[in-house]
């Protein structure tokens, strides 16, 4: 991965939203500077079809802004590996302490629950190309504002050797490009009735770009720079992170059938509460970690200090037959 400098990603905006029988809900985190939360607001406008919590107790349809303000202070987002969504390490050549949730990468965690008949969460929706930094639309989303720089060294920038970026040229570069999202299910410690095996979890990486010709571990883009800047020549990885370059697809019939589970986050699980007219709940939990993927091919120095602005979408639906 990169060596030269760390990368700092000032988080500007995440929302997350639940997407089910067409009502949403959103949270916007948004930070002034890397290291420093400026406001928060969270909200979750589901009805009664589909609620959120942080703590897997208090559920409603809108969260104060004092809930999440401390889970995200300090944060800063470098650039960082994961073979499986879940371990962090720096990688290469660098010395430094330690990775830490929160302070190098975003980690969070979020419970869903509700009386309906589909069982099935799925991250849904990517509307990348349809949105820019000062657009918000509903769906899931990464973009930054990018950063203008100049090429210090020529490199090799695409998938044939004539695409060269030379030395002196200019271009805009975006950390949106390096993101990746992991979601992991987990048991619910709160729901004595979760007992499934940690193999019955799904765990799902995300490159919201949706480039695999620029992904994990290619000979192009930063790894090309860092040679020919350093004229150091490190091994690329020979071990690939499992990661999803696409979302699940609905039925055009039928949108709370999946046709496929490419995306498939989570599973809602039987509980012994109950609502005010007896209806079972159903509640999965899911931890999310968002960080600056190192062996991305868009991990340039040049993204240091950029802004990103995240939303996710999720959707409770019927899951796909294999």
């Amino acid at each position: 991965m990169r060596k030269t400098k760390r990368i700092y990603i000032s988080l500007l905006g995440l929302v997350i939203s639940m997407f089910i029988f067409g009502t949403v809900s959103y949270a916007w985190i948004s930070l002034a500077t890397i290291n420093n939360i400026e406001g928060l607001t969270l909200t979750a406008s589901s009805g009664n079809e589909l609620q959120i919590s942080i703590d897997g107790i208090e559920f409603s349809n809108r969260l104060p802004t004092a809930v999440l303000t401390e889970i995200f202070e300090d944060i800063r987002l470098i650039d960082l590996t994961s073979l499986d969504g879940i371990n962090f390490e720096l990688g290469g050549l660098r010395d430094f302490e330690g990775v830490i949730a929160n302070e190098h990468y975003l980690s969070f965690d979020l419970w869903f629950r509700t009386i309906r008949p589909e069982r099935t969460i799925y991250l849904i929706n990517n509307v990348n190309d349809q949105v820019d930094f000062n657009t918000a639309i509903q769906g899931t989303y990464v973009v930054s504002q990018g950063v203008s720089w100049r090429a210090d060294h020529s490199f090799i920038n695409g998938a044939t050797m004539d695409d060269i970026v030379e030395k002196g040229d200019i271009g805009i570069y975006h950390a949106s490009d390096a993101i990746r999202i992991s979601v992991i299910e987990l048991n619910d410690d709160l729901n004595p009735l979760d007992q499934r095996d940690e193999e019955e979890l799904r765990r799902f990486i995300y490159d919201p770009s949706e480039n695999p010709s620029r992904g994990y571990g290619v000979p192009i883009g930063m790894f090309s720079y860092f040679v020919q800047k350093t004229k150091w020549y490190i091994k690329l990885p020979d071990t690939f992170p499992e990661t999803s370059y696409r979302l699940t697809k609905f039925d055009t019939h039928n949108p709370y059938q999946a046709l496929d589970n490419e995306s498939w986050v989570a599973t809602l699980q039987e509980t012994d509460e109950v609502d005010n007219l007896g209806r079972t709940y159903y509640k999965a939990k899911i931890r999310v970690n968002i960080w600056v993927e190192g062996w991305d091919a868009d991990a340039f120095d040049a993204i240091d200090k950029d802004t990103v602005l995240i939303q996710l979408q999720f959707k409770a639906a019927d899951k796909a037959i294999e």
